[in-house]
């Protein structure tokens, strides 16, 4: 694990920039569901596994070096409580497709109005026989390394000196069933084979977690050949042995590369070669938002105390842990719930509420029953 031994910026001075996107959850699941995600555990291909451990290890990673001068409850990272598996969790339950929703083009090619071409969801993606990743990935998207560099500002020798997906083999999506005929949510078989296994399942949702980690890989090579990053690379496989060309930037590299996605163009120039990979390659902006959130919303709340009740309803839900031995309590020094807590939150604006421009509140008085409606409930 390559550990950095200069004055960081702590945990939370990091989080802080994204702390707005902390509650985002590209599935819109439930607390209770995601959270017993990540108490179980998810099969998962190890190139899946090992691309989401690279971007959860670049985000939250551990720290030793704060030990001695904060105290040991700042040393773990989100790979020391498995943030990676809320991450996979979350994008693979992100869209579920009904079968009415999706059709074989007609005759003439086209597509009733809104519908969705079964082929917009298949993929079939074959290493071992083209010759190498990029040849693959063309062979895919049905388009000529010429069509495909003259958007680009590099080779086609450049991209494909570093474009490796690792292990990566053979990655398959496809209806689980005869999708013309069937009605409801459609079931979806993912097949990724590598030299030495094959991880099958079969999904009621778009697998979209590992689709995106081809996407990273994809951009990751090109954010390389264009010399964007800023560290060397490393083709170490010790660390994510299961992870392809993303893997292999360093933790700063890996952010900047992600952060390309957003608002380096990206998407635009490799649209040909990505389309193939993901039904709509419009939303990786958002994911990459995304990812940066769900740290925060996995490693800042109290979920990985709550134990086997995570998956209860919130007033059935018990803490496992003792309340101040909970990660992230111990990390931000809060007791858990106090009297007060709910009032006294002046110290989040500097001079609490002394500008003049900010409307004046009267705290003075007992703050109970605030946050009832006028006339709900009447006398009780």
């Amino acid at each position: 694990m390559h550990e950095h031994t200069d004055s960081s910026p702590t945990r939370r001075g990091v989080m802080k920039g994204i702390g707005g996107l902390a509650a985002l959850s590209m599935s819109g699941a439930t607390f209770s569901q995601a959270a017993a995600a990540v108490d179980n555990p998810l099969a998962s291909d190890p190139h899946t596994a090992d691309t989401y451990r690279a971007i959860v290890d670049a985000i939250i990673p551990r720290t030793p070096q704060l030990e001695a001068e904060l105290g040991a409850e700042h040393v773990p990272g989100g790979l020391d409580v498995e943030l990676e598996k809320f991450l996979i969790w979350d994008f693979n339950h992100f869209q579920e497709i009904r079968a009415e929703m999706v059709t074989e083009p007609g005759l003439l090619g086209g597509v009733p109005d809104g519908l969705m071409p079964v082929s917009m969801f298949e993929t079939g993606l074959d290493v071992t026989g083209s010759g190498s990743v990029l040849d693959a990935l063309l062979d895919l998207a049905d388009i000529s390394l010429l069509d495909l560099v003259s958007s680009l500002d590099v080779t086609g020798e450049e991209l494909e000196e570093h474009l490796t997906l690792g292990p990566v083999e053979r990655h398959q999506v496809s209806f689980a069933d005869d999708v013309e005929s069937a009605s409801g949510p459609a079931d979806f078989d993912l097949v990724v084979e590598t030299a030495t296994e094959t991880t099958h399942r079969v999904l009621q949702n778009y697998p979209y977690a590992p689709a995106f980690t081809l996407v990273f890989d994809v951009v990751a090579a090109e954010f390389i050949a264009l010399g964007k990053n800023e560290d060397a690379i490393s083709r170490d496989r010790t660390e994510f042995p299961g992870g392809g060309t993303f893997t292999q930037l360093s933790r700063e590299d890996r952010l900047r590369c992600l952060w390309s996605i957003v608002d380096g163009g990206v998407v635009d120039r490799l649209d040909d070669l990505l389309s193939p990979l993901v039904p709509d390659v419009g939303i990786l902006k958002y994911v990459v938002m995304a990812v940066n959130g769900l740290h925060g919303f996995g490693y800042y709340t109290e979920w990985s105390g709550l134990g086997e009740t995570k998956t209860n309803t919130p007033n059935e839900r018990t803490l496992a842990t003792p309340p101040g031995e909970v990660q992230s309590r111990e990390q931000s020094g809060y007791p858990g719930p106090q009297p007060g807590y709910a009032a006294n939150w002046r110290h989040a604006v500097e001079g609490g509420f002394d500008d003049p421009d900010v409307d004046q509140l009267d705290l003075s008085g007992d703050l109970t029953g605030d946050d009832v409606l006028d006339g709900i409930g009447g006398d009780t």
